[in-house]
């Protein structure tokens, strides 16, 4: 956009022009002027009566002429006025122009959406989707914020240890997002042009794991049949048949040491063992779904820890990563760990930043609906197997080696999550 004069820009044009011997085109590099406006200017100035020898250039001589048509409404506070509506807070950015318009009218600002509009495009601001990250509460941001000091200093050898694990909703036929946001290019991850993403309703969920050297195994979720329920009611009691006597000696220690007193006797009634959910007796939900006994039947013992046994005999320090959901968290699975031998490290809360798996499912929904959403539930089961199998080894890796990185910015951020995601 080319460059409008100043009054300054005008007296110097036609000083350099009326008293030296300055060319047009070194008197336009001067000013950083067009040599079609140097021109302009100087005749403007000799049509309202200047003249080099008896004259002096005064104001009159270089003014702009008076304009024809309504007056501008873009003027700096104006201006001003519409970019703070707009960057106050998340709720501003979703305005339209015509919102803004009308808050400016009851201001006593007559201004029309078109002219909003051109002074958005004019400061960079471009109406896009809003950047998309999960929600945080100041707990959350605390947890991520120790979690990342504690693994600062661990290099890409020790995260080459680590097996990535998650699962991710598969919706047919979904339409994600939908509106957008003001911002200009380098606003991407202000708090007011992120939008939180939540856990919602799926589908089914897919499953699947890697390390650096290897690609696991996958699982598409199918819902449990009558059969599998009845036969997990089975299981369950038999577990807590033999769980029950090596919890009751467990709790009668802990009581014991509780009650203890050298003084004088405990007070209160003598606590009763009772097998129960909070002594640790096994069972279900009722909603049905993804729980522990699911998990552990499914993935934990047919496919993730022998996983992690392969890659142990190559890296020995092999560790297995798991995010805090119910399923993996219950204290059973650490026992299942514990029996195999095999490590494992619970992640921190809402923060798929941290697990290089959660690059590989935009991967696959891409891939996946490359050539048009599926259409049933067993042709997107089809479709996530191949791509599962397509994924590059290569990719993998590269999303290991930004986690580092990531580290150090949720540091910086004091656990906060806004930034751009990558190397």
């Amino acid at each position: 956009m080319p460059k409008e004069s100043t009054i300054a820009d005008r007296v110097t044009v036609v000083a350099l022009r009326a008293y030296t011997t300055k060319t047009t085109a070194e008197i336009a590099k001067i000013v950083d002027l067009s040599i079609a406006t140097v021109n302009r200017i100087y005749a403007r100035a000799i049509d309202r009566g200047f003249d080099p020898i008896h004259t002096k250039i005064t104001d009159e001589y270089v003014k702009d002429s008076p304009r024809s048509g309504r007056p501008t409404k873009q003027d700096p506070e104006t201006v001003n006025t519409i970019l703070s509506k707009v960057r106050l807070d998340r709720y501003g950015r979703e305005k339209t122009c015509a919102d803004l318009a009308g808050e400016l009218s009851k201001e006593g600002t007559e201004i029309s959406s078109s002219t909003v509009h051109t002074i958005l495009r004019n400061a960079g601001l471009r109406k896009t989707k809003p950047t998309r990250k999960p929600g945080l509460t100041k707990k959350m941001r605390a947890e991520r914020l120790a979690w990342c000091l504690a693994h600062e200093h661990w290099t890409l050898e020790d995260w080459k240890n680590v097996i990535f694990s998650d699962e991710t909703s598969v919706i047919l036929l979904h339409r994600r997002g939908g509106y957008r946001v003001w911002r200009s290019k380098d606003e991407a991850f202000l708090r007011s042009c992120i939008r939180e993403r939540w856990k919602g309703a799926s589908e089914f969920m897919f499953w699947g794991c890697f390390s650096y050297d290897k690609k696991g195994p996958c699982h598409c979720w199918c819902p449990e049949t009558a059969l599998e329920k009845r036969q997990s009611e089975q299981e369950i009691e038999a577990l807590n048949q033999e769980l029950e006597p090596i919890l009751r000696e467990q709790w009668e220690l802990e009581t014991g040491v509780r009650r203890m007193n050298l003084r004088r006797q405990p007070a209160g009634k003598k606590p009763v063992w009772k097998f129960n959910k909070q002594n640790g007796k096994l069972s279900r939900g009722s909603k049905g779904g993804i729980d522990w006994y699911r998990y552990q039947k499914m993935i934990l013992i047919p496919k993730l820890l022998p996983f992690a046994k392969e890659c142990a005999i190559e890296r020995p320090k092999t560790i297995v990563q798991e995010d805090r959901a119910p399923a993996h968290s219950h204290y059973i699975q650490q026992r299942v760990f514990d029996a195999a031998e095999v490590e494992r490290l619970l992640w921190c809360p809402n923060s798929p930043d941290l697990n290089a798996i959660e690059p590989a499912w935009p991967w696959m929904k891409r891939r996946t609906t490359k050539k048009g959403a599926p259409k049933s539930r067993q042709e997107a089961i089809t479709a996530w197997n191949q791509a599962w199998r397509d994924l590059p080894q290569e990719k993998i890796q590269a999303w290991i080696e930004r986690i580092p990185t990531h580290i150090k910015k949720i540091i910086e951020l004091e656990g906060g999550n806004e930034y751009k995601e990558g190397r």
